[in-house]
């Protein structure tokens, strides 16, 4: 039976915590596996698309959104996502270092400049794909959108109509997803509507499978080096050389040097990717990092 006093509780966390984001401004062992992420990309040719999750709900009646800090970037003609080594492990990080050094010259132009090296906030949550239900539960990285218009905000305001617990896994709600290409053809989530309550799943042995998943956000999502993320923020491209062991950047190499000693990852914060994916080659570029505010960069955990 659904436990009232836990779903009361769960549904004030949520309302609580979006109420204080947007009254204030302020080489591993891993598995890489594309089924432990759910994403609002589109393909190519695709102008729009919807999708149906479900959101799996705390064992402690609280918010479901965890909030994370990373640092987005154009690296070899991509948006990257990096998450932030001073905000969630409370080591040095180049990206903080840069805007802390452009801070600290007095200039104007560096103040604005030093805006584009801070962490930004972003919600992990986990969830069901019902297009993909063998998958198990997956993980939804998004960003916070300051103007108070993206998907963070239009789910909360999913939450505020029917004042419901979404989670609950007897009495809980699909999410219906619309993503549209925005004036800049870049997918976003445009409108996020519930539907009727019903059951995580009429399996009961799928939904303790999935409400027993022990993973969280770290085991999915993880943390760069010092050493590649400077390679990052000095806009090289850091790859693996075999021999010396250590990231270094791509520019510094002969042609055949690269195809000797080295394995390229270039990879969207996540660090868990095999050393037989590269990615595309080009010429390293100066540095360009997203803007304040912006939610339509809407990159793949990969």
């Amino acid at each position: 039976m659904s436990n009232t006093n836990t779903n009361t509780s769960a549904l004030d966390a949520m309302l609580k915590q979006y109420e204080n984001n947007t009254t204030s401004y302020t080489k591993s062992d891993k598995t890489y596996d594309l089924k432990n992420y759910f994403t609002t990309f589109l393909k190519d040719k695709e102008k729009s698309a919807t999708k149906t999750i479900r959101i799996i709900p705390t064992k402690d009646g609280s918010s479901p959104f965890v909030e994370i800090h990373g640092h987005k970037i154009l690296l070899d003609g991509e948006w990257k996502t990096f998450v932030c080594l001073k905000h969630e492990k409370g080591e040095a990080c180049p990206f903080c270092e840069a805007r802390e050094a452009l801070l600290s010259t007095g200039k104007e132009s560096d103040k604005e400049l030093a805006k584009k090296y801070s962490a930004k906030k972003m919600y992990v949550v986990k969830v069901i794909d019902r297009d993909n239900e063998a998958d198990g539960p997956k993980f939804w990285r998004i960003n916070h959108d300051w103007t108070k218009n993206g998907a963070y905000d239009k789910i909360y305001g999913v939450i505020n109509a029917i004042k419901k617990d979404i989670t609950d896994a007897e009495t809980g709600r699909d999410l219906v997803i619309t993503i549209n290409r925005n004036q800049n053809n870049k997918p976003v989530v445009s409108a996020v509507a519930s539907l009727d309550a019903s059951p995580l799943s009429e399996d009961a042995d799928l939904v303790k499978e999935w409400l027993s998943d022990e993973r969280t956000w770290q085991d999915v999502y993880s943390f760069k080096s010092y050493e590649y993320l400077e390679i990052v923020v000095k806009g090289g491209i850091p790859t693996w050389d075999k021999e010396a062991k250590k990231w270094i950047d791509k520019a510094s190499l002969s042609t055949s040097e690269e195809s000797d000693n080295l394995d390229e990852e270039i990879t969207l914060g996540v660090q868990n990717v095999k050393p037989t994916v590269t990615a595309s080659s080009a010429t390293p570029q100066e540095a360009t990092v997203a803007p304040d505010g912006e939610e339509a960069e809407d990159d793949l955990p990969f």
